[in-house]
């Protein structure tokens, strides 16, 4: 089903040009009717206002890879700075040869189009006359170095102004050179096309995708076989899961636009890129809320939900998610899911919803969590500290709605580097993904609506009695009272205590529970003595005896606690500020 999905997303762009493919374009090398330079190289951008700008894309005729990896061929009018100007790489000296073959070969296809095309005869004449001008091939080196220009960059030539490029004769030879050697090839046997269904002329070998993360820089094979023991009834090469010319383009075409989409949005974590797409076009694309988690946005969809109306009107349609790596010089196929717009809309706001927490300073509710902070909120400074999968899967969860668990390892992560981080045990992000794993966990009795309701809430619930949570928040009263009676200390509770505390209470609790009531009894004043309320509500609660030892999901919810009893003491702090401010400013 994912290759008829791709077809008919290509089929609905327009996408699948045999003679021509979209490339990034890093420079435009102007010349003048007599093949001279005509000014420096010019730096072409998709923005040049960006911070980091992208080559802009151009439609360059096609020349397959295959064709392009035996060494002696290169693309018509469009190439990278060493096949096209003789720009070499220092590097690669052994690849020196090779690079001069493929350039005499770029001359020779502008000689072939100036005989077919009389009309555009002059200016590629004029691109000819610089090309084997050795000085003033020179003289452009020299000005590229200057430039920081890289030997791999696309290059096209301008002639007087005129682009090559988008020359409508040119590209009309290019299609008609085409079709000759494709006649000239003969006919192919004839097989089912695995996705289509139709009886068809297969392909031996199928094009290169572009942009995989892990993958080649050349470009990664969805389809390819090269070992013995992956062929079967005398087939070889990619007949053994054949493809027609028409499908295998279609489906390289949804792929490569879907790619460049999903790496302007920034959907790569860990080497893994996710791609999505509807059958039909949608104005708001739920999946981009997750990544960009819009507060607006996040905010209509629930309510939306929650009302039963759609916040933009469309019907049934189908909707898809791909997660993609590459492995050498092949595709991995991560994940793919098939659902529908309605279903998915509904499992996002789920996940938003489930996200929920209340703010550090408690004041108010946060949702809208985007997932690349999510994943940063489980990893020092680097998202390679994850395990592969765990992104995909979180991302996927998010997608199927609460009927599958998010990974244990996601859990696991967050309360490791909880654990770890001394300088910011409140990270919204974090705590949102540890309540969303508890919520979704098949093992908890959160699953359980009525528990769910007075246990994993946004924000502080005193109703709750689970030891656990309890023990989180008799923590941060620990926290709280050592702070009163004296002051701020390098390594307090939290620092030294935290991660013993939210594994093994009962080895470090009675001790701090002692020492807290000597710092209550050292503390002073209407703060003390309120806080010294919720320690006798807490233990109440508790009773005498401490969990020998927390689970994983024990010490999400102790995490909770600590952080729901933390935020409400910098609500109450702050509300009695403003109090005191009022009461002096009458």
């Amino acid at each position: 089903m994912m290759l008829q999905a791709l077809i008919a997303y290509a089929e609905r762009e327009k996408l699948g040009d045999p003679d021509f493919e979209t490339v990034g374009v890093r420079w435009l090398l102007p010349l003048d009717r007599k093949g001279r330079l005509a000014g420096s190289p010019i730096p072409l951008a998709e923005n040049p206002d960006a911070k980091k700008p992208r080559p802009k894309p151009f439609s360059r005729p096609f020349t397959s890879p295959n064709e392009l990896n035996q060494g002696t061929k290169s693309h018509f009018l469009c190439d990278t700075l060493e096949r096209s100007a003789l720009f070499l790489d220092p590097k690669a000296p052994e690849k020196e040869e090779g690079r001069r073959v493929q350039h005499h070969y770029f001359q020779s296809l502008l000689e072939e189009a100036g005989a077919a095309c009389p009309a555009e005869l002059p200016r590629l004449q004029a691109a000819l006359d610089f090309l084997r001008n050795a000085d003033g091939l020179a003289e452009l080196h020299r000005q590229l170095l200057a430039v920081k220009a890289k030997p791999s960059d696309n290059a096209i030539i301008a002639v007087e102004g005129v682009h090559l490029l988008e020359s409508s004769a040119l590209r009309q030879f290019w299609r008609d050179r085409r079709r000759r050697l494709g006649a000239q090839a003969g006919s192919r046997d004839q097989r089912i096309c695995i996705a289509t269904g139709e009886l068809a002329e297969t392909l031996d070998t199928t094009e290169k995708i572009k942009g995989i993360p892990g993958g080649l820089a050349t470009g990664t094979n969805l389809i390819s076989f090269d070992k013995d023991s992956f062929c079967s009834f005398g087939l070889e090469q990619a007949q053994n899961a054949a493809l027609s010319a028409p499908a295998e383009l279609k489906i390289r075409s949804a792929l490569n636009t879907l790619i460049d989409k999903s790496r302007s949005q920034g959907l790569v974590f860990n080497n893994t890129i996710h791609l999505h797409w509807t059958r039909q076009p949608i104005q708001e694309d739920p999946f981009d809320l997750l990544a960009s988690a819009d507060e607006k946005a996040v905010e209509a969809l629930l309510k939306s939900v929650q009302q039963g109306q759609p916040p933009v009107a469309f019907e049934a349609n189908n909707y898809y998610a791909l997660s993609l790596s590459g492995n050498g010089a092949r595709i991995v196929v991560r994940d793919w899911l098939e659902s529908t717009v309605p279903e998915v809309q509904r499992h996002v706001a789920e996940w938003f919803k489930d996200l929920a927490v209340v703010h550090q300073d408690g004041q108010g509710i946060k949702r809208d969590f985007k997932f690349g902070a999510l994943l940063y909120g489980m990893v020092r400074a680097d998202l390679e500290e994850l395990s592969p999968a765990l992104p995909t899967q979180l991302l996927h969860g998010a997608l199927r709605g609460r009927s599958v668990p998010l990974p244990q390892a996601a859990l696991a992560a967050a309360l490791r580097r909880q654990q770890l981080d001394q300088e910011n045990k409140l990270n919204p992000a974090r705590l949102a993904i540890i309540k969303a794993c508890l919520i979704r966990s098949p093992n908890s009795s959160n699953n359980n609506s009525q528990t769910k309701a007075t246990a994993m809430t946004e924000c502080l619930n005193p109703e709750s009695r689970d030891p656990a949570y309890l023990c989180g928040r008799l923590f941060a009263v620990f926290d709280r009272l050592q702070y009163l009676a004296l002051g701020g200390v390098n390594a307090g509770v939290v620092e030294r205590y935290y991660a013993s505390a939210s594994t093994t209470p009962a080895l470090v609790m009675g001790r701090l529970f002692r020492n807290a009531q000597f710092h209550l009894a050292k503390a002073d004043g209407g703060v003390a003595i309120n806080v010294g309320k919720d320690f006798e509500v807490i233990a109440c609660a508790l009773g005498d005896q401490f969990p020998a030892s927390l689970d994983l999901e024990g010490q999400g919810r102790f995490a909770l606690g600590y952080y729901h009893q933390k935020a409400d003491y910098r609500r109450r702090t702050a509300e009695r500020k403003e109090k005191e401010t009022t009461e002096t400013t009458k």
